[in-house]
């Protein structure tokens, strides 16, 4: 493929030469006189014709160079989706296991509080069945006491007089 600016420097090469040629190097057809205009006309239509066959490989190669772009871009862009979504899938699997370990570990802790709260609730209701046996044994004690010192009292007393009659 031919730049343009060697399109160029060829078809000023051979006008040039066209140009300085002798006037009896030139072949003429009888029929067709050629002349110099016409010979410009000539040069002009192929530098033009070889523009026009350049400029269409640029955009044929530049079609090509951006279907390429445009698919590696977008096999680029499905990479990171896919890598987005297992990221995503990854990230939410942990967080769906943390969170039942979480619950798991919220239960063991309310299954101990409530143990420690049974355990201590039993403590206080032996202490409390304990404590009545104290007042109660107190209360038999105090009444034996009380039963005593009363049966001390009657005994002491004097008997009343008899009454002469």
């Amino acid at each position: 493929m031919l730049s343009i600016k060697e399109a160029l420097d060829e078809i000023d090469t051979s006008t040039t030469e066209d140009e300085q040629a002798p006037v009896d190097e030139v072949e003429t057809d009888s029929a067709e006189p050629t002349t110099a205009p016409e010979s410009q006309t000539d040069a002009a239509a192929r530098m033009l014709e070889l523009a026009a066959g350049t400029a269409d490989q640029l955009v044929t190669d530049a079609q090509s160079e951006a279907e390429s772009l445009v698919t590696t871009a977008q096999a680029k862009a499905d990479a990171i989706l896919e890598a987005s979504r297992t990221k995503a899938e990854q990230v939410a699997a942990e967080l769906a296991r943390d969170k039942s370990e979480q619950a798991a570990e919220l239960d063991r802790e309310r299954a101990s509080a409530l143990s420690g709260l049974a355990d201590e609730k039993a403590a206080l209701e032996a202490s409390i069945a304990s404590l009545r046996q104290v007042q109660s044994d107190h209360r038999s004690q105090m009444r034996q006491h009380l039963t005593e010192q009363l049966a001390l009292l009657d005994a002491a007393l004097p008997e009343p007089p008899a009454a002469a009659g």
